[in-house]
């Protein structure tokens, strides 16, 4: 006679249960107390037990920075301030084209091929950094760059912009 699967699918799990239990009780109590012949043992000795308490910090004490509130006085003849050079910084307009290939590339009148030019848009005052690695005709703006460049600092649709740029 064929049974219809409910003693069949009892001892599958009377197996199971078995196994679930027999299989990790094995590996707990199967391993023999001593080492095998090839186990090295290795011993680490401290010389003292380092503890810390709960409320102290591992990293050291951060002290109270944000409290100190020490002013100090300017130096005799008054402070240093750092003006760009005049020479360094033009006015002009801006614009982009679709020709140049690189967007880190651009020509800024006057600049000497392969210097870092700073490029501030004066109406919002975002900036952003090419390199000078052409020369154009007279007729052109002062600075050219890729258009991708060139959104960095202001909509296309308002080319071109007046800029100051400095190298």
């Amino acid at each position: 006679m064929i049974d219809g699967g409910g003693a069949q699918g009892r001892r599958v799990a009377i197996a199971a249960a078995i196994t679930i239990v027999a299989v990790p009780l094995a590996f707990l109590f199967g391993g023999s107390d001593t080492p095998e012949a090839n186990t090295s043992v290795a011993a680490i000795s401290t010389d003292a037990p380092t503890t810390t308490r709960l409320n102290e910090d591992p990293l050291g004490d951060p002290g109270l920075a944000q409290f100190d509130r020490t002013v100090t006085t300017p130096p005799t003849g008054g402070a240093v301030i750092a003006v760009p050079d005049s020479n360094s910084a033009f006015r002009g307009t801006a614009s982009f084209d679709y020709d140049i290939e690189a967007n880190d590339l651009c020509f800024a009148r006057g600049a000497p091929i392969g210097m870092f030019v700073n490029i501030i848009n004066l109406d919002n005052s975002r900036s952003t950094t090419c390199i000078a690695a052409f020369t154009l005709n007279d007729n052109s703006p002062d600075v050219v760059m890729h258009p991708d460049r060139f959104a960095a600092i202001g909509d296309p649709t308002d080319a071109p912009l007046t800029v100051e740029y400095r190298w």
